[in-house]
């Protein structure tokens, strides 16, 4: 079974407990897994941006619903904006004299539902979705042993998600072009 979408996540879930009688329960654990994840992780597959305009005055701006954590607030002709994050709200410090284009880079919380079924987590980690509500069911279940499992192995996917995460992000090593060297002379 592939683990593409979130009724794929639910039905493998489901699947793994071997419980028949917890089939309406899986996106429960899905969530509360995924409210974990969203403590835990900092990927940068979850970056997001998002155009914002302020009225002068206005001091405060909704946020994005996805709204994790700031990045990075700039006008739009790429100055720093002072801001501040408060319960999903953007505070504008001092908050503008005239009318302004913001861009907002932040860091989105992945959200799965039958509306959006899929996102950059699901499609790359597929085990942090799984082993993470495996593990937020044993709990429910009453389960050491299970909680034990599925928390080593969350923990696993986890730090080989960040290793893979770190790879990625690490600056690319220079090789000098050969055609480009000198030519060598004895």
């Amino acid at each position: 079974m592939g683990l593409a979408t979130y009724d794929d996540l639910k039905a493998a879930v489901a699947d793994w407990l071997d419980r028949e009688d917890l089939a309406g329960r899986t996106g429960d654990f899905i969530t509360l897994a995924e409210a974990r994840l969203n403590r835990l992780m900092g990927f940068s597959a979850l970056t997001a941006r998002a155009e914002l305009e302020a009225a002068p005055g206005q001091a405060e701006l909704a946020g994005p619903e996805d709204l994790r954590d700031v990045l990075a607030l700039t006008r739009s002709d790429g100055t720093a904006r002072g801001h501040r994050l408060q319960g999903g709200r953007i505070r504008l410090v001092p908050p503008p004299e005239a009318p302004e284009r913001l861009v907002l880079d932040y860091r989105a919380r992945p959200r799965l539902s039958e509306a959006a079924p899929t996102n950059a987590v699901l499609a790359e980690h597929p085990d942090l979705y799984l082993f993470g509500a495996l593990a937020e069911a044993a709990p429910f279940l009453r389960d050491g042993e299970m909680l034990a499992v599925f928390a080593a192995r969350l923990d696993a996917a986890l730090t080989e998600a960040r290793m893979r995460e770190a790879r990625l992000n690490a600056p690319a090593a220079r090789r000098p072009d050969p055609a480009l060297a000198p030519e060598s002379r004895p």
